[in-house]
């Protein structure tokens, strides 16, 4: 097998076949932690659906289609296919809505908390893949709510460090 990387005097179409090479090895990794994430998403869905009906996600009618939905995706990202999905935006709207039913619930029971924060934690992972409700473009975070702006950041400070 070739080095990845060009020496220098290298042919420059070999450098470009190098390049497609290691972009296509870093597409397959990052479709991986994908499917990776998605199991955890669906480890959270299992979590949440455990502390409200004392089964699994797959066996309840709610959470059922978001367990088929996760299961299958996984298995798509995993075999390096994509997400592919119609489903997402309404998945994350109907988490949304579970979200906002369990924010209500917690205000008043301790124990609705520990499935709140796992809906909110399967947001978080769903976000981060692309699943977002249609037309959404605020972050799902608790931390910034979807009708508050975000603070913007303080620019980058370099600072010279000195040895000795």
């Amino acid at each position: 097998m070739s080095p990845l990387r060009p020496e220098p005097g290298d042919d420059p179409e070999r450098a470009d076949e190098a390049a497609s090479e290691a972009l296509a090895r870093a597409r397959q990794h990052a479709l991986r932690a994908l499917a990776e994430a998605l199991e955890a998403g669906r480890a959270l869905l299992d979590a949440a659906s455990i502390a409200t009906t004392g089964g699994r996600a797959a066996a309840h009618p709610l959470f059922a289609g978001a367990d088929a939905w996760i299961s299958g995706t996984r298995q798509r990202l995993a075999q390096g296919g994509g997400l592919g999905s119609e489903i997402g935006p309404a998945l994350a709207e109907a988490l949304d809505q579970e979200i906002a039913r369990w924010e209500q619930r917690a205000a008043g029971e301790e124990e609705a908390r520990a499935v709140l924060r796992a809906f909110l934690g399967l947001r978080e992972l769903l976000w981060e893949i692309g699943v977002r409700p249609a037309g959404s473009g605020a972050s799902p975070s608790p931390r910034a709510p979807r009708g508050e702006a975000r603070r913007p950041r303080r620019p980058l400070e370099r600072v010279a460090v000195v040895q000795g």
